[in-house]
């Protein structure tokens, strides 16, 4: 996961990494104090974590998806999702 907060992202991103049986969400600030912040405590995240403007999320897979789901439900809410499977080489 290191390296994850670095990717130039706009505010309207989420980018979501899936890593060995993680999935982990990157999400500008803003964003997660709006809309994410009151529902991510049902799913009991592994992390929350803020970095600068950004908040790191991450899950164990099957809460990821549950949340994933949820994000996909509410995409009219201004933002977008980019997907990343992590690369073991």
């Amino acid at each position: 996961m290191q390296g994850f907060s670095e990717f130039p992202l706009m505010e309207e991103e989420i980018l979501v990494l899936r890593e060995r049986g993680f999935l982990i969400f990157n999400m500008h600030r803003n964003f997660y104090e709006k809309a994410v912040k009151k529902v991510i405590g049902a799913l009991s995240p592994l992390l929350v974590e803020g970095r600068g403007d950004r908040v790191i999320v991450k899950f164990r897979s099957e809460e990821g998806e549950e949340f994933r789901a949820w994000l996909l439900l509410n995409l009219d809410k201004g933002f977008y999702i980019t997907e990343l499977d992590s690369l073991e080489l």
